[in-house]
């Protein structure tokens, strides 16, 4: 039986980059290892790599809110990240559910 792929969640992703960012863990839970490791033995670019990809997380979140469905920020296999700042998100004009 084909079971659909299960996307990375978006709102752990921008928690782990707000939290843990300087270690690499955002990276590492997005599948991209490499460049997990390398944010982590520099800190995070000496905080400016963690700094952008927080915002970017966030803004990426925040516009799939107000219905946008691809963002910028993709896992290693280049899947769109799942959900947004909300319960809820416009799309297409209407407000439909988000998370469940």
């Amino acid at each position: 039986m084909n079971q659909p792929e299960k996307r990375k969640n978006r709102l752990l992703a921008l928690f782990l980059s707000g939290f843990f960012g300087l270690l690499g863990v955002d990276r590492f839970y997005l599948g991209k290892w490499k460049t997990g490791l390398l944010k982590a033995a520099t800190l995070g670019g000496v905080g400016i790599w963690w700094f952008l990809d927080s915002v970017l997380l966030g803004t990426d979140a925040f516009l799939h809110t107000f219905g946008r469905d691809t963002g910028f920020v993709k896992d290693s296999r280049g899947q769109d990240l799942n959900y947004g700042l909300s319960f809820w998100r416009i799309k297409n004009g209407q407000i439909v559910r988000d998370w469940f």
